[in-house]
């Protein structure tokens, strides 16, 4: 650019001069910036050297600091260890003294603590003897806690710093967790309300009984609080009502008994009636061959919580019997991969008594039963059925105004193509017992046939369509049949 300017000033005929003195000014110019250019560079370089300078201080304050820490630690842990052999110095030196009259004495194991009250006092009592006694650091201490603390509770100690106030800090945490005596009394008193309900006079059951009854009596005894539970005497008693005639039959005063004395009654009676060893061993041998049976899952759909029998996800003989088929399993114990012919099991069809599987008969007698306990009776009276739309298909409703649960068919289902929202356990009392049964849940939305009332209802799937069949009133016969129903209007006119 220097050049054509300058050329420009020739081409204009400007002095020679002027322009020789034009050019001396740009050299100046140039010079002065090219100094302060350097003098820029130079001032950059020497910030930069002295920002290192400073990283560089840090990190040799830091590496000092840590060697320092490390040195400290070291330090300590030396101590530790001169400690630990002057402590085990002079317990050889102790144990040489009494050798002639002391055995040597195992290795003291402590097991981990996994949050139960009852096993606080064991535990806290051999920690506190073991480790929180002796004169190794807090440090050491408080890492030989954690180890002995099962995961769920060391959780709740892990924040803290390993430091002696971390240590002291964890002891009243979990001491005012878990050392509370009134939580304490609460575990025992409540595994005495929880013994089981024992009909009959089964000695193995009753030794149980007895040894629980035994180990929370003591407990309590030894805590100085078994009188504030001796009102539960008489509760615990009623448990037993196979044997509480030869429990209180020679005392006559055995409704004042307290726990203690309730505990040596019951123990009296097992060292009276002693276990049958031979049987005990016979029934562990039954137990260990029906185990595969009894945990045996549901041959059809793999759900282990119910029989092949009681499934009612596959509820279609024809579907079951391919299912067996397909795994190649027997048709009459649905178990062995053999056939039907060649199987060694001297069961039945508990419907027909036919040499095939409950869950593949064509003829269900408990059905047919339940069936003529509920239709063959005749009744003149009407039965409160009115017609509703279930997600928009019309239907039948019978109102029952003291049932807790609405129900629904199994055809129904199909038809409105629903899903279930949730699947749930339910108890289901029979006339003679009960059952465990898993219900399928479904929320569907129900409304009047003219549209103007709606409201999402939750059902539970039925699978028998029998009890959800009502036989048809024919209320236009009715009406004219009945003079004094000639002003009744009725919705339904269906005549099928």
């Amino acid at each position: 650019m220097r050049v054509a300017v300058e050329e420009i000033k020739i081409q204009a005929e400007t002095d020679i001069t002027e322009i020789t003195t034009w050019n001396t000014e740009i050299d100046n110019k140039l010079a002065e910036s090219d100094k302060v250019v350097e003098e820029l560079r130079t001032w950059l370089d020497q910030r930069r050297k002295e920002k290192d300078n400073v990283a560089r201080e840090e990190q040799i304050q830091f590496e000092t600091m840590l060697f320092k820490t490390r040195m400290e630690f070291e330090t300590k842990l030396a101590s530790a260890k001169v400690e630990t052999l002057t402590i085990n110095k002079e317990g050889n030196l102790q144990g040489e003294s009494q050798q002639s009259t002391l055995a040597k004495l195992p290795k003291l194991v402590i097991s981990k603590f996994g949050g139960d009250f009852q096993d606080w006092q064991r535990f806290w009592g051999q920690f506190t003897e073991t480790v929180d006694k002796t004169n190794m650091p807090p440090i050491t201490k408080f890492t030989y806690l954690c180890e002995l603390l099962d995961p769920k509770i060391k959780h709740v100690i892990d924040s803290l710093p390993f430091t002696t106030e971390g240590y002291n800090r964890a002891k009243s945490i979990l001491k005012d967790r878990y050392g509370k005596e009134s939580e304490i009394i609460k575990s025992y008193v409540k595994d005495i309300m929880d013994l089981p309900y024992i009909h009959g006079a089964n000695p193995k059951k009753i030794r149980d009984f007895s040894e629980r009854l035994n180990h929370c009596v003591q407990a309590l005894q030894t805590m100085n609080r078994l009188s504030q539970v001796n009102g539960n005497v008489a509760m615990t008693l009623d448990k037993l009502p196979g044997i509480r005639g030869d429990l209180v039959r020679t005392d006559p005063d055995w409704e004042r008994w307290t726990f203690v004395q309730l505990s040596e009654a019951v123990r009296q009676w097992v060292k009276r009636n002693p276990v049958d060893q031979s049987r005990t061993d016979r029934d562990k041998d039954r137990q260990i061959k029906s185990f595969h049976a009894k945990s045996r899952e549901c041959v059809y759909c793999g759900d282990v919580t119910h029989k092949a029998g009681n499934c009612t996800k596959i509820t279609s003989v024809t579907e079951r019997k391919q299912i067996l088929a397909r795994k190649r399993l027997c048709f009459n114990c649905a178990i062995g991969t053999h056939r039907a012919a060649e199987c060694s099991s001297k069961g039945s069809c508990q419907n027909c008594g036919k040499r095939h599987h409950t869950s593949i008969c064509d003829t269900s007698k408990v059905e047919g039963k339940e069936q003529v306990m509920t239709t063959n009776q005749s009744s003149e009276s009407v039965l409160p059925v009115i017609v509703i739309k279930v997600n928009g298909v019309k239907c039948r409703a019978l109102i029952d105004t003291g049932s807790g649960s609405s129900y629904i068919s199994a055809k129904l289902i199909e038809v409105v193509k629903a899903k279930p929202i949730s699947t749930q356990t339910r108890q289901v009392e029979m006339l003679m017992s009960s059952k465990s049964v898993r219900m399928d849940i479904y929320e569907l939305n129900t409304e009047s046939v003219d549209g103007q009332y709606q409201m999402p209802v939750k059902f539970i799937k039925v699978n028998k369509p029998e009890l959800l069949t009502v036989e048809n009133p024919n209320y236009a016969d009715l009406i004219r049949d009945n003079a004094h129903l000639s002003e009744v209007i009725i919705a339904d006119k269906d005549t099928k």
